[in-house]
């Protein structure tokens, strides 16, 4: 054997130890936990939803999931485990439509058959989406951590974003002697923003006033019945031994100021009430709203932007719920659609921007 190719050989043994060592090292630390949960010797700085999100729910010990989008991620988990009697997880995907959400406790309950309790956020800005819309950037996905084909793990175990991020930010963590982030910090936002009026208004664009007000189609409805169908309701069909609490987002005056100048305040209030009436009819969902609360709605210090609410406010829907006020049933749902469709069509809206 010549020298060029012995040498050559040698190369390619030790390129593919490298490799190997990589891999391993990354799958050891595993900071996705795509193939385990973490390892006790190890802290592990959660910090990334969907990359972390899907191997929580596959790995973790826990009976009760928090998920939602952003309108979620300020829940602590620590509040609703002593509010429950549970052992939780938070696994919100900051823009997330139903599908996206839906897909990851599908996941969740096919993986752990302890799962009693789902606390879910129902943003009412994706009521009325197509089924299989979700929102994202499919190429910027990665794929490669939901699916079961290992071949496509090599994105993820010979990654240098990964090696030289993640893996090398655990290590970091458990070094500097910080402890795993819980699941009350976990994609936590309170702090890195400004509320009240004025944040508000920094940020909200008001649209030119509409000439007409649009009205619902029977498209639309229908549109909203298969999004929920297969998003929502046919889990709880299929698991009847789990409790789905699941609410409304309760966005800021300014977001119906929105719906009213652009001329869907009416349809919207009509999509709400059809996916309302759609949602009491399981026994083992509790769905909860709030827009009826018009001082918090109207009360601006809650808000850092027309839609986005503070932690205070998550705390408080935990406590709602679990003493099962403002909970919606096919008995007093009716009457909630009507209190909010007669204060917000009548409300003074140019009021909220005079002076």
């Amino acid at each position: 054997m010549d020298a060029d190719k012995k040498w050559g050989i040698m190369f390619l043994v030790l390129l593919g130890a490298c490799l190997a060592a990589i891999a391993g090292l990354t799958a050891l630390v595993d900071p996705f936990f795509h193939y385990h949960k973490p390892l006790k010797c190890l802290s592990y700085p959660l910090n990334n939803e969907r990359y972390q999100n899907d191997g929580i729910v596959k790995h973790f010990d826990y009976d009760a999931v928090i998920t939602g989008t952003s309108m979620t991620l300020n829940f602590k988990a620590s509040e609703l485990n002593e509010l429950f009697g549970v052992n939780s997880v938070k696994v919100a995907f900051p823009g997330a439509m139903y599908k996206e959400i839906n897909d990851n406790l599908e996941k969740a309950v096919e993986a752990n058959p302890d799962i009693r309790l789902v606390v879910r956020g129902l943003d009412k800005l994706w009521l009325l989406e197509d089924a299989d819309e979700t929102g994202y950037d499919r190429d910027s996905y990665p794929d490669y951590l939901y699916d079961d084909w290992l071949c496509n793990d090599v994105y993820y175990v010979l990654n240098k974003d990964v090696l030289c991020g993640n893996v090398k930010g655990v290590l970091g963590f458990t070094h500097s002697g910080q402890k795993s982030t819980d699941f009350d910090a976990y994609g936590n936002w309170m702090h890195a923003f400004s509320f009240g009026k004025d944040a508000v208004d920094a940020v909200y664009r008001r649209a030119d006033r509409a000439e007409a007000e649009q009205e619902v189609t029977e498209e639309e409805i229908e549109m909203v019945r298969e999004n929920l169908t297969q998003n929502v309701t046919e889990l709880a069909k299929e698991h009847p031994e789990i409790d789905f609490y699941l609410f409304l987002t309760p966005y800021s005056i300014y977001y119906w100021d929105n719906l009213n100048q652009t001329g869907t305040l009416k349809k919207q209030l009509a999509v709400e009430e059809e996916a309302i009436r759609l949602l009491v009819e399981y026994d083992n969902i509790y769905l909860f709203a709030f827009s009826d609360l018009f001082d918090m709605i109207c009360d601006l210090d809650n808000y850092k932007d027309e839609i986005h609410y503070g932690e205070e406010i998550n705390s408080q829907i935990l406590k709602w719920m679990s003493r099962k006020e403002h909970l919606l049933t096919e008995e007093n749902y009716r009457e909630y659609c009507d209190r909010i469709y007669e204060f917000y069509t009548s409300y003074d809206y140019e009021a909220l921007f005079s002076g």
